[in-house]
């Protein structure tokens, strides 16, 4: 049987700590490779992040166990999660086996009650506010919550909402009570539920950037020095700029040392172009699965491309509509507003993408900044 390497996680308390060695003697005792912070990984040397290098850790396992009691750990305010939340999510991102133990009255606490109470706490802020609560705004209501003890740490909750959400089972951890850890994990891996992965192979792409940025600010410089004649087919024209943009996966940021892929978005599979004629903007063209609306009035709330126009002249949103499951990229360029449409995951909703609106910005906007650059600048040089 091959060997594995088993990250082990919890917050640091008393009741854990038998529990943990425990484990990690077992696996040990089976041949495979345990990692635990007061074994065999920390303390790092000062000059090395603590934070980070578990992460890293965590990356290089097979299998990632997570033991949940009644202490939520030590909240990054930056991050806006604890470092044990953080070591979870980058075990989810990248793939590992994750295998969850909550204290069994802790589990009993949350799913008989307060499950529901923060889901209808997430939902009324939403509606009032339009806007995700923040951690700290959760952490406030949980500790208001009359259903929730005083000695459980309300960040045990978020932690255990964030492993629902994710559709992860929590196993019962019965203090007091001997879990025949040896026969659970050799069946575990005698059933090969760990497939070793296989290290990604990472390939380094080296396309001569530099003389490729140096090429792109010389015609970034010269382009508004020239005027344009407007393209003998539009359609053609946003064709072109379309097939260029591809899908991505949409990544979510917790601080400087975390990040998650949360979701993801196709290749953009539509355009369409509008000009500005008196109080209203005009449709000029459209290509692959975008209907042609012949105008939309300037002050009309409900039309993206009105709204992209009043933001000012070098304006770009993304917005999203949970009816078409699509992502709309709108950029504006003096009287133009060109809008590029990106079918979403199937994982995407109005509330999800409420939490991660920002992250679904910078990713649909940051890989194609050059590319509309180039697109403000030619229809910014347009003959009218």
């Amino acid at each position: 049987m091959a060997k594995a390497r088993v990250f082990i996680s919890s917050v640091n308390e008393d009741g854990l700590k038998p529990l943990r060695r425990s484990v990690f003697r077992v696996l040990e005792g089976l041949g495979h490779e345990p990692l635990m912070w007061e074994e065999n990984l920390g303390p790092w040397p000062s000059y090395q992040n603590p934070v980070e290098k578990c992460l890293e850790a965590v990356e290089q396992s097979d299998l990632y166990l997570l033991f949940i009691g009644t202490r939520g750990g030590t909240f990054d305010a930056a991050a806006g999660v604890t470092v044990t939340h953080s070591e979870f999510i980058r075990a989810v991102d990248k793939g590992k086996t994750v295998l969850v133990w909550a204290d069994a009255e802790t589990k009993a606490i949350f799913f008989s009650g307060i499950a529901w109470k923060l889901d209808e706490y997430i939902a009324h802020t939403v509606q009032e506010s339009g806007s995700y609560p923040a951690p700290m705004q959760a952490l406030d209501f949980l500790r208001s919550c009359q259903e929730a003890p005083p000695h459980i740490d309300p960040y045990v909750w978020l932690l255990l909402h964030d492993i629902r959400q994710r559709g992860i089972y929590v196993e019962d951890l019965a203090r007091g009570v001997e879990t025949d850890w040896r026969g659970y994990f050799s069946d575990l891996l005698r059933r090969g539920l760990l497939l070793l992965p296989l290290e990604p192979t990472i390939a380094e792409n080296s396309n001569r950037l530099e003389e490729a940025e140096t090429s792109f600010d010389l015609l970034a410089a010269l382009l508004p020095q020239v005027t344009l004649e407007p393209p003998h087919d539009w359609k053609v024209w946003l064709n072109t700029i379309r097939e260029r943009l591809q899908g991505r996966t949409i990544e979510h940021r917790y601080g400087r040392w975390n990040r998650e892929t949360v979701g993801s978005y196709e290749a953009c599979n539509a355009a369409s172009l509008y000009r500005r004629d008196g109080d209203s903007m005009r449709f000029i063209s459209c290509c692959g699965r975008a209907s042609a609306v012949r105008s939309f009035a300037l002050n009309d709330q409900s039309s993206y491309i009105a709204l992209t126009y009043a933001m000012g002249p070098r304006a770009e949103q993304v917005y999203y509509t949970e009816s078409g499951q699509k992502f709309f990229y709108c950029v504006r360029s003096g009287p133009f507003v060109a809008t590029f449409h990106f079918p979403a995951g199937s994982s995407w909703d109005q509330l999800r993408y409420i939490r991660y609106k920002d992250s679904v910005v910078s990713a649909i906007i940051g890989p194609n900044t050059r590319l509309v650059k180039l697109v403000r600048l030619l229809l910014g040089g347009m003959r009218a």
